[in-house]
């Protein structure tokens, strides 16, 4: 993440973090509305199952 004062004229930033395995790659969104970036992981489908019984 960046941190600094005031207003940048240029340059980059950027921020990097590690995600689950079990991901919809192919469904992944992000959108920039008002200044606030939201990035949209749906998981997959094994990852969100919970059905079947519980080993004893």
């Amino acid at each position: 993440m960046c941190h600094g004062r005031g207003t940048r004229r240029s340059g980059r930033c950027g921020h990097q973090a590690v995600l689950p395995s079990r991901v919809k790659s192919e469904d992944v969104s992000a959108a920039l509305a008002d200044g606030v970036l939201t990035i949209t992981v749906p998981r997959a489908q094994a990852a969100t199952e919970r059905g079947g019984e519980r080993p004893p």
